[in-house]
């Protein structure tokens, strides 16, 4: 069973998932950011499920091991959606809209077949396919997230909302990517100080998305001197 800092922290992220999406439905974006509300839902109901397991099982148990990696798969697949879907609003006024979607579709079976091939004489193929897919899906998100601040800057991006949601996103991939480098240089710590970083930036990039959602409106832009503008 996790510790106090564990369960304040899934406790946390659940209370701000909550608070994310009632928001989005009460203003009726939920539609407008419909990859982005699946996200935090599934992160509600993925958190929820995985409690229950680690209560009821212990996470030692095949339950959880399955549930844990199920829902990190499906969460994985859906965090590179909305990186899609950002990629999307960056370009809109280019008019590429419907190329990136289709290269993002591409892409993701790319991801999927290597990790396929990078797994293929495994013992236990089902498993061993999630955990390769899930860290070749993180290390792509990595990519796509500097490619996507450097198309932000590139054109001039204005819309508050769009540049904090691809800032946060930022942090949290780097946060996890420097994670998993940590572990491979420093194998002692991953289960002290290492272990909590991810379940951390996880938790500081749903704080990150729900007060932009929540204290940013949908018209703020940026000056050129970076001042927040609301409209009246």
């Amino acid at each position: 069973m996790p510790g106090p800092l564990g369960y304040g922290i899934w406790l946390a992220a659940l209370v701000l998932d909550g608070v994310f999406v009632v928001c989005a439905l009460q203003r009726h974006e939920f539609l407008r950011y419909l990859p982005l509300n699946l996200y935090m839902l599934l992160c509600a109901v993925a958190n929820c499920g995985i409690f229950l397991c680690s209560h009821d099982f212990g996470v030692h148990s095949q339950e959880y091991f399955y549930s844990y990696y199920t829902s990190d798969i499906l969460l994985s697949i859906l965090m590179y959606l909305v990186i899609a879907e950002l990629f999307s609003r960056v370009f809109e006024r280019t008019g590429l809209n419907n190329y990136i979607r289709g290269a993002a579709g591409i892409l993701l079976a790319l991801t999927a077949v290597f990790a396929f091939l990078s797994v293929r004489h495994a013992n236990d193929l089902t498993t061993e396919f999630v955990i390769e897919l899930e860290q070749d899906l993180n290390f792509v998100g990595v990519v796509l997230m500097y490619v996507l601040w450097g198309s932000v800057i590139k054109l001039r991006e204005t819309r508050v909302r769009l540049v904090q949601v691809v800032l946060a996103l930022g942090v949290y991939f780097s946060a996890t990517a420097g994670s998993y480098a940590l572990r491979n240089l420093f194998p002692s710590l991953e289960f002290s100080v290492l272990q909590w970083l991810p379940p951390l930036s996880g938790l500081w990039l749903v704080m990150a998305w729900t007060y932009t959602f929540v204290r940013v409106p949908e018209e703020a832009r940026l000056t050129p001197g970076h001042t927040l503008v609301t409209s009246h």
